[in-house]
C-alpha cells in the first residue's frame, strides 16, 4: 500500500499518534523551521497538523499535491494561508471554544498579578528591603474599570471569571450582536472609548489584517496613566515589544501582561523580559490537561472525518465552503 503521511509541525503526544497509527504514517517536524517543513512535503502527504509558528501557504500546499486538509491545534489560524487553502479546495480545521476556559484563567491570573505587583514584592523580598511594604501599594480591583476588546468565546471566559471582583465592565467588539449580551452586565463602547476610559484592558481578537498592530503608537497614548494591557490573543495584535517597554518606562503604562509576543520564539534579551512590571508567559495560556486533551481531541476527531469522507463538525472548520462545494460537486457528478 502506498504511504500516506501525515506531517505534524510541531510535537504530537504518544496517545495522540496512537489513534493515527499504523493506518497513517506520522511525521513530526520542528515547530518553526520552515526548511524541515519544506523537506517533509512530498506527494505521500495527506494532510498537515500546523501545530506551530510556520507559515501555511500556498507554495508548501503545492508541494503536497496529495494534500487532503490542513489542521490547527488551537482558535488561532493565522499561521496557514486560509485564501491559498480555499483556493485549492483544502479544508482548515481549528479547535474553537476547546481552550477558553484556560486562556480566561491565565488572563485572570496575569490580570491580578500585575494589579497586585507580585514581581515587585518577590524582588523586595529577595533583596532584603522589608521597608518597601510601607512605600509601595498594590492595587486594589474593586471599583477598576476591565476593558475586554473582543468578546468571543474567551473574552466573554473572562467577563465570566471576573465576577465578583468589584469590577465595572465596558467591551468593544463591532463583529457580534450587543443586544445578545444584555444580560451580561456589560457596556459595550468604541475602540477608543474603551482605551480612554479602562483601567485594565485585555485583548481577545483573532490576528487579522484589520487586528495586527491594533495597540501601536499612534492610539497608545489614549490610555489612562497606570494602566495594565493584557495580551494572549496573538503577539503581532501589538505593535512591538519596544513600543511597550517604551510605554511603561516613560507611561502611559503602569504593567503589562503577556503571554505572546510579535516574533515567536522572542528574542529573550529584549530587556521587557527583565521589567519588574512585565508579567510575562511563553504561549502557555492553553498548556493545561483539560484544555490539551479537548483540543487534540477536536483535532484527531475532524482530521478523521475528512480523511474517512465523513461530514465533520463545520462549526470547526474554519472555510466550510470547501466542504460544501465538494459536496455539490459530488451530487451533480452522481
Amino acid at each position: 500500500m502506498k504511504c500516506r503521511r501525515i506531517v505534524s509541525i510541531g510535537l504530537l503526544p504518544d496517545y495522540v499518534r496512537a489513534q493515527f497509527e499504523p493506518e497513517y504514517e506520522i511525521l513530526s517536524v520542528s515547530d518553526s523551521s520552515r526548511e524541515e517543513v519544506v523537506k517533509a512535503m512530498d506527494e505521500t502527504v495527506i494532510a498537515v497538523i500546523a501545530r506551530g509558528s510556520v507559515y501555511f501557504d500556498g507554495e508548501l500546499m503545492d508541494r503536497a499535491p496529495g494534500l487532503k486538509l490542513i489542521a490547527r491545534t488551537g482558535v488561532g489560524y493565522d499561521s496557514v494561508s486560509i485564501e491559498e487553502a480555499t483556493d485549492r479546495g483544502l479544508p482548515v480545521t481549528y479547535t474553537p471554544g476547546a481552550m477558553s476556559r484556560s486562556v480566561g484563567e491565565l488572563t485572570l491570573s496575569l490580570i491580578l498579578a500585575a494589579c497586585k505587583k507580585l514581581n515587585i514584592w518577590r524582588q523586595a523580598l529577595q533583596d532584603a528591603d522589608w521597608n518597601l511594604r510601607y512605600l509601595e501599594t498594590s492595587q486594589d480591583l474593586e471599583g477598576k474599570i476591565l476593558g475586554i476588546i473582543g468578546y468571543g468565546r474567551i473574552g466573554r471566559q473572562v467577563r465570566m471569571l471576573s465576577r465578583g471582583f468589584g469590577l465595572r465592565t465596558l467591551a468593544n467588539d463591532p463583529y457580534i450582536d450587543h443586544s445578545s449580551f444584555a444580560d451580561d452586565d456589560i457596556t459595550f463602547v468604541s475602540f477608543e472609548d474603551l482605551l480612554q476610559q479602562a483601567n485594565i484592558i485585555t485583548l481577545h481578537v483573532p490576528l487579522t489584517g484589520e487586528t495586527r498592530g491594533l495597540i501601536n503608537r499612534q492610539n497608545i497614548g489614549l490610555i489612562q496613566p497606570g494602566s495594565v494591557l493584557i495580551n494572549t490573543a496573538r503577539g503581532p495584535v501589538i505593535e512591538s515589544l519596544d513600543l511597550l517597554h517604551k510605554a511603561l518606562e516613560k507611561g502611559p503604562l503602569g504593567a503589562v501582561g503577556l503571554d505572546v509576543s510579535p516574533d515567536e520564539p522572542p528574542d529573550a534579551a529584549h530587556p521587557i523580559f527583565r521589567h519588574t512590571r512585565a508579567y510575562v508567559t511563553g504561549h502557555i495560556a492553553a498548556r493545561t490537561p483539560l484544555s490539551q486533551q479537548r483540543i487534540l481531541e477536536t483535532m484527531v476527531r475532524e482530521v478523521r472525518a475528512i480523511l474517512n469522507g465523513t461530514q465533520p463538525n463545520l462549526a470547526n472548520i474554519v472555510n466550510p465552503e470547501v466542504l460544501e462545494d465538494q459536496a455539490g460537486s459530488d451530487s451533480s457528478s452522481s
